[in-house]
């Protein structure tokens, strides 16, 4: 560097001219010595240039550390900008598929804790005016919750990501970072360090870069149904009580639940695999709700050639709108469910399709069947029938009978309608000769019909048991169902019993009452026996015999008694002669050992003195009168007379037989005049 110094002149002392000639020479001075000293500077402005160009990349470098809003070391207007972040969500997207804005077709997907192997998809922008290329990402994880998969974190604690096309200026690509998400994860927003590598195009050297990527662990929303009351009663009218359960570690919001209907258990399967993959198949073409909405109902308008006829019916509301399910939070839903009487003992389905907001906010819809069980009908019936009031119903064998049976509705609530009442016999010896079928329009709750007709039972099932058949045709709560109820019954025979002949005899001068029974029936009276009842009137026999057992009663065959009455002689004269009312009392039992008494009225005709006199003798009157003894002693001593006669003349004919040739006892007997002339009175005995 020249330095130049002027010193004063005094202008008296040099004259202008010299002045000037010196200051022109002095400055020419100058202009030599400052030419070379630009030309040393400019030769070494060349040389720092040529250093810069073969370490440009060390400077960019150590320009990205100094700011991340520049990569240049320049702030010019040909300053170069580096990459930066836009977005960072969950996805079900392939790592090794990483990919530009013209070619991103992956989804954002809920992830929660204890979710495992998931990949974390960040957005970023070409923000520099140069195509970049060769992208790989750096991104750092969260010390707690979250770990790096192997082979996929070049050997640190970060997963690595890389982009290997083209990305142009102005463009966004998506890098893909694979890691572990487990049960310690918090769901809640994170922080973290991303570290980017690229290369322009055209261009020698990497350029790095340095950003904060935001992201948050969204958790998952998982909902479940449970009916609390899953056994239903067929023909009735059941309300659920249905729990929509969230068990997931994300809120579902603004959730809806619909009914879509009511399926066989076996059907069940192929339903839910369908409309699985339609829900799997929308959520890999976009997160729009419409495809999402849509695939439950062309599942539903298209069921499984497997499934039948619906045996249960929805018949209250469809469509429940229930708001926000939060995490291990429930809402509940009743839906009304009709079973039919077909459907007892039998697995179903309702189907249920839930459509809520998820964690990204976008609408999803999940179909849960809730599993049913149709109780069997009820065995007992609500009609029932009772015959006799309820005793035991027997009908004589041989007779036109008249039975009674009562048939009840035993419902505490419906009536039922429309009753058909039919009597079938089920043994073709008994034989239903009234009424035998009945129409009624309704019965009410706890009301009764009394019924009768008339049957005939034949011979040939005394002693048997007999069956009739008594069908209920109704309607009960709209449902129409038969009844089938049996009535038992025993064939009794007839046992019916005449007394005739009744009369006083007297047997061996004892006086006896005698007379006949005779069973009219069909069956044997077994076990019969007969005794006088002792009457309290005025005029009765003064003695009462013992019963008298007879044993079995055929049936048309009379069967005598005779019952005496042992009366001594003194007291026998003393007893009026008259009729005398009677009582005889038979008692006798039938084929089930059941014992039966009969009381019979009669009267006999007594005469005691007459049938003392005749000893016997005499009929039903009294017995031998006096006379009648006389007459037998003088017959008797006449043949006694004969008899000695008789004895004397043979011992005389004895002696005279040798002088006469006469009958001895012609000759011997000589007629006396009493003989020959007897009296008119002899005559006549």
């Amino acid at each position: 560097m020249v330095i130049i110094v002027a010193k004063s002149l005094n202008p008296g002392q040099q004259s202008r001219s010299a002045i000037r000639t010196e200051i022109g020479n002095r400055i020419k001075t100058t202009a030599i010595t400052t030419t070379k000293i630009l030309s040393f500077i400019f030769a070494g402005i060349l040389f720092f240039s040529s250093i810069e160009n073969a370490n440009m990349t060390a400077y960019a470098q150590l320009s990205s550390n100094i700011s991340n809003n520049s990569t240049f070391p320049n702030n010019g207007p040909d300053t170069d900008r580096a990459p930066a972040f836009l977005d960072a969500y969950w996805t079900n997207h392939l790592s090794s598929a990483s990919s530009t804005s013209n070619n991103n077709n992956s989804v954002k997907k809920e992830v929660g804790p204890g979710d495992g192997a998931s990949t974390l998809a960040v957005v970023l922008v070409n923000r520099g005016r140069s195509d970049i290329t060769g992208v790989t990402g750096y991104l750092t994880l969260p010390s707690i919750g979250f770990k790096p998969l192997p082979g996929k974190n070049n050997g640190t604690s970060q997963s690595v990501a890389s982009a290997y096309s083209i990305v142009k200026a102005g463009d966004t690509f998506v890098l893909y970072f694979d890691m572990y998400v487990l049960k310690q994860a918090k769901v809640g927003g994170y922080s973290t360090s991303l570290s980017l590598k690229y290369t322009k195009i055209n261009q020698i050297g990497q350029l790095i870069t340095t950003n904060t990527v935001p992201f948050r662990l969204t958790g998952r929303v998982i909902l479940d149904a449970v009916s609390e009351n899953s056994e239903l009663i067929p023909s009735t009218h059941n309300q659920l009580r249905i729990l929509i359960q969230n068990i997931g570690s994300a809120n579902a919001a603004g959730a809806v639940v619909t009914v879509t209907g009511i399926t066989s258990g076996n059907s069940v399967t192929s339903s839910n695999t369908q409309s699985t993959s339609s829900s799997s198949s929308n959520t890999n073409s976009g997160n729009t709700n419409t495809s999402t909405t849509n695939s439950p109902s062309s599942s539903s308008s298209s069921p499984s050639p497997s499934s039948s006829s619906n045996p249960a019916v929805n018949i209250g509301a469809t469509a429940f709108h229930i708001g926000t399910i939060p995490v291990n939070g429930s809402a509940e839903i009743n839906p009304v469910v009709y079973p039919t009487a077909s459907s007892g003992e039998t697995v179903q389905n309702l189907n249920l399709q839930i459509s809520y907001g998820d964690a990204y906010g976008n609408q999803q819809t999940s179909n849960v069947p809730v599993g049913l069980v149709i109780l069997p009908n009820p065995p007992q019936s609500v009609v029932n029938a009772t015959a006799n009031n309820g005793n035991a119903l027997i009908v004589p064998a041989g007779k036109i009978q008249d039975i009674d049976f009562t048939v009840a509705n035993s419902d505490n609530k419906k009536p039922i309608t429309n009753v058909v009442i039919s009597l079938v016999s089920q043994s073709n010896s008994m034989k239903i000769l009234g009424d035998s079928r009945w129409t009624f329009q309704s019965m009410l709750p706890q009301s009764k019909l009394n019924l009768s007709t008339k049957v005939f039972a034949s011979s040939d099932l005394i002693g048997k048991p007999a069956l009739f058949t008594l069908t209920v045709d109704y309607v009960s709560a709209g449902q129409s169902k038969t009844d089938s109820l049996n009535i038992g019954t025993y064939v009794s025979g007839n046992i019916k019993i005449r007394v005739y002949d009744v009369a006083i005899s007297f047997i061996g001068g004892t006086p006896n009452i005698i007379g006949n029974l005779l069973n009219e029936g069909n069956t044997v009276g077994l076990f019969t026996t007969v005794e006088l009842v002792k009457s309290n009137s005025g005029k009765s026999l003064p003695f009462v015999p013992p019963s008298q057992y007879l044993g079995d009663l055929s049936v048309d065959s009379p069967l005598p008694f005779s019952m005496p009455l042992n009366i001594d002689n003194r007291t026998l004269i003393t007893i009026q002669p008259g009729i005398y009312p009677i009582t005889l009392r038979i008692t006798y039992s039938d084929d089930l050992k059941i014992p039966h008494v009969l009381l019979v009225n009669s009267s006999v005709d007594f005469e005691p003195k007459h049938a003392q006199s005749s000893n016997g003798a005499g009929g039903s009157g009294g017995g031998l009168s006096g006379l009648g003894i006389l007459v037998i002693a003088a017959i008797a001593a006449v043949i006694v007379f004969l008899f000695i006669r008789r004895r004397r003349s043979k011992s005389k004919r004895t002696k005279l037989q040798s002088s006469k040739d006469l009958d001895p006892f012609l000759d011997d007997v000589s007629p006396a005049p009493a003989e020959k002339d007897p009296s008119p009175d002899f005559k006549k005995r």
